[in-house]
């Protein structure tokens, strides 16, 4: 023990004159761990929401898949059938979609005003997903219609305590105020959740909802044990009448946010995934390059290692000496891990659960110590093999490390064509001509759509029209114009799709679209619309209020439209609107059908020149259709008001409309502001992050790798010193010796490169698969990063080869004694 601790005081003291190989080391292997670490968390939160649950891996939602879709949505009819079909098989629950968080109070304190989020489920769903009861009873909520059951959090903030059942609390939504008695308290959602929720309230039914084929409003849940005999139990599901082609499938409510839609699961994750692969390859670049910065220093000292040897130390006592050696370097390493998770985590940038990230990073620091053990069986073999060598007058081969140099070229390569071809993707994205423009204008969203988990918004209808004039008025701010969008055209929740005839069809008498017809989305926007945007058309194709005609709709197709409907020559196109063939996230405030849009012949402007979808999905047909800016329409739609502004003048902009707004009493907290361009940009808000991320991980990289390249120079040189002394005295030149060693290197550099192209253009691959726009870079991409890296290295090695042409042969052709 007395000889251990000799030795690992003489590694701490080694520390100082190992200088920043060591810093380097100790970086590397915290920031891959750290890197690990927070990927492992990730991908296990992601695929472990509601995980506080009891049995949560046993929940299910159920969804209806056919060739066309796959939803959640379903008829409240199905519930009784799943029901009745899986029997005692399985727990069937039913439950509302959820919107956006609504306000609560208690009578007798109208002006204490709550946001909570709501849950409208059946009884059984309470039970179903396993909630402990803290105050009352699930019976009394089920024997009442009125009862709901608050969370303890929530029931703390309404009365200051959680025995509060047989109170009442109101509860106010957009048409109409409701008044509830308290049956019962639970516990909270204590993490992430697919079914967050602050009160659960009775699952109500409108009459036209109970036998309806087409209002699916409602979502089902069942508890199982057993998933794929359930899954198959429910294909005796009667739902043909509706979908002759659908089924009823199951998925996993902890994993429900990723794979609802239908994906796989390495689609689904791939992100999480990619970035464990990434964190696996950053860990194994730094070990590499710790093994080659110990196996350098451990060769310098072959006379050390005979000194051992001759005194009667064994292969194992030499070896566990060579191990504590590194000891410090590892621990020190652990120690900025933990220390930079403990700051990221109390920065709030935990990807994932912080709560788990502590155990995570245990596992994860276990699982590098144990690859740095096996890893150094490789410089103690090379000790052992070059001591061995020195007896029979023979010098370790001069290709040894090459395999070292392979790896670390193959994970810079890789990471540096991910991260190079995720930003030029990106960049494009962002960049590209859309065909409007979205520099120096605000967007003042007042729509009254909220999603899940936001705070309800303001309801701006009945001073909707009148925001444009007021803010033209504040010219001196650098307001320059504004505009009304009722049905905003940038928004992709609020959507129209009405169906088109020709006049063939038209002459047939069809009157439904369930017969065939083609559906595209229907725009409405003001006529100057055109011009505040600059949206761009061939052949300077615009509307005029002066060419509006009874029974006519002036539109403008969009290229997919053309292509769809086979317009040619508009002038020649006869096609007129049949009905409104589906309407997303938006409320109709007529019932009658007699609308202005419906049986109209169109007049068809020209080509518009312009993309609304983002490229995660191709373009769809549309048709922009030109109105009078006071037009009124049976949608109940108020979207957004677009404020342009003079260049450099947008903190004075938005200075101006907060102060108009705050004019007519809107709460600052509820003003939605926000650039054109920074909303466009936010689709892709998610792989801008997470590829800046990646360019973050690949600067680690490129400098661990470096590092590691240095390292084995030192080495490598080291051991050819004396080779090198004899061809100076011998005549060689500088050139002699640089140019052999150069093309050594960079052939190990090139088969770096040459390996890591086929898996990084698989990725790139499978991540472009998420995009109808742009191509996976090639192999002109990888040339260039590999020509990059041989500069790197070419310098590395003029730098090192150099440095032993100075040394005097005299010197190191004098005999070790």
């Amino acid at each position: 023990m007395g000889l251990w601790i000799q030795n690992f005081k003489q590694a701490l003291r080694g520390l100082r004159h190992q200088g920043w190989q060591a810093v380097v080391s100790v970086v590397g292997l915290a920031v891959s761990i750290v890197c690990l670490t927070f990927s492992v968390n990730w991908l296990w939160t992601e695929t472990h929401y509601d995980s506080f649950r009891p049995g949560y891996k046993d929940l299910y939602v159920v969804e209806r898949e056919d060739s066309l879709e796959h939803t959640e949505s379903l008829l409240y009819r199905w519930g009784d059938r799943v029901s009745s079909v899986l029997g005692k098989e399985a727990m069937v629950g039913m439950y509302r979609y959820q919107g956006g968080r609504e306000r609560v109070y208690l009578p007798d304190r109208p002006e204490t005003v709550f946001y909570a989020q709501e849950l409208s489920a059946s009884t059984e769903m309470v039970a179903l997903l396993g909630c402990r009861v803290l105050s009352g009873s699930l019976e009394e909520v089920a024997a009442a219609d009125n009862r709901i059951v608050l969370t303890e959090t929530m029931a703390r903030k309404l009365f200051g305590r959680i025995d509060v059942c047989g109170e009442s609390v109101c509860h106010i939504q957009k048409w109409r105020q409701l008044l509830y008695t308290v049956g019962a308290v639970v516990e909270d959602c204590r993490g992430k959740s697919n079914l967050h929720y602050d009160f659960i309230s009775p699952l109500w039914v409108e009459d036209y909802e109970r036998n309806s084929a087409v209002h699916e409003n409602f979502r089902i849940m069942v508890r199982t044990s057993r998933p794929e005999r359930t899954e198959s139990e429910l294909s005796r599901v009667d739902i043909k009448d509706s979908y002759p082609m659908g089924k009823l499938v199951l998925t996993p409510l902890r994993m429900f946010h990723k794979m609802g839609d239908g994906s796989g699961f390495v689609r689904a994750y791939f992100y999480q995934l990619a970035f464990v692969a990434v964190s696996l390859l950053l860990v194994l670049s730094a070990v590499v390059n710790l093994l080659a910065v110990y196996t350098s220093i451990f060769l310098g000292r072959i006379r050390e290692y005979a000194l051992r040897r001759s005194l009667g130390a064994s292969d194992a006592q030499n070896a566990k000496w060579m191990l504590t050696e590194m000891l410090p370097v590892v621990f020190l390493g652990l120690l900025l891990a933990a220390m930079g998770e403990e700051w990221l985590r109390y920065e709030g940038y935990v990807l994932g659960d912080a709560g788990q990230i502590g155990r995570c990073l245990a596992v994860v620091s276990g699982f590098v110590v144990l690859l740095c053990l096996v890893g150094m069986g490789y410089p103690v073999w090379k000790m052992q093999n070059t001591y061995r060598l020195s007896f029979c007058g023979q010098s370790q081969g001069q290709r040894t490390h090459a395999w070292m140099l392979v790896v670390q070229c193959f994970a810079s390569a890789l990471l540096l064509f991910l991260s190079l071809g995720m930003q030029r993707q990106i960049s494009g994205m962002i960049h590209s001509d859309l065909g409007f423009e979205r520099n120096n204008i605000l967007r003042l969203y007042t729509g009254w759509l909220t999603l899940r988990g936001q705070d309800e918004v303001y309801n701006y209808m009945s001073i909707f029209k009148s925001l444009p004039q007021e803010f033209r008025k504040e010219s001196n701010s650098g307001i320059t114009d504004a505009i009304a969008m009722p049905g905003d055209i940038f928004n992709p929740v609020s959507l129209h799709y009405i169906s088109v005839w020709t006049e063939e069809e038209r002459a047939e008498g069809k009157e439904s679209y369930e017969s065939g017809d083609k559906g595209v989305r229907y725009a409405e926007i003001p006529f100057r619309a055109m011009e505040f945007f600059g949206i761009k058309s061939k052949n300077g194709a615009t509307f005029s209020q002066k060419a509006e005609q009874a029974g006519k709709l002036q539109v403008l197709f969009n290229g997919s439209a053309m292509q769809a409907f086979n317009v040619k020559d508009v002038r020649k196109a006869r096609l007129y609107t049949g009905k409104m063939t589906g309407n997303e996230q938006c409320i109709l405030l007529k019932t009658d059908y007699n609308t202005h849009y419906e049986h109209q012949a169109l007049n068809i402007v020209g080509e518009v020149d312009i993309r609304l979808s983002d490229f995660h999905k191709g373009e769809e047909e549309m048709m922009l259709v030109g109105v009078p800016e006071n037009h009124q329409c049976d949608f109940f739609e108020h979207d957004a008001v677009y404020i342009k502004y003079e260049e450099g003048k947008r903190e004075d902009a938005e200075a101006a409309v907060r102060r108009v707004l705050r004019r007519f009493d809107v709460p600052e907290e509820k003003i939605m502001l926000s650039s054109l361009d920074e909303y466009i940009s936010g689709n892709y808000k998610e792989e801008t992050y997470y590829a800046n991320l990646l360019s973050a991980l690949t600067v680690f990289s490129v400098l661990i790798t470096f590092s590691g390249v240095f390292s084995m120079l030192l080495y490598s040189l080291r051991l050819r010193r004396r080779s090198m002394a004899i061809r100076r005295v011998m005549g060689a030149g500088f050139r002699d010796v640089f140019r052999p060693q150069l093309r050594s290197y960079l052939l190990y550099v090139v088969a770096g490169g040459v390996l890591a192209y086929f898996p990084a253009a698989l990725l790139m691959h499978k991540w472009m698969e998420y995009f109808h726009y742009g191509e996976t870079p090639g192999v002109g991409l990888m040339a260039v990063i590999v020509c990059g890296i041989c500069v790197v290295v070419s310098l590395i090695v003029y730098g090192q080869v150099r440095r032993c042409m100075n040394d005097k042969p005299v010197e190191v052709l004098r005999p070790e004694s």
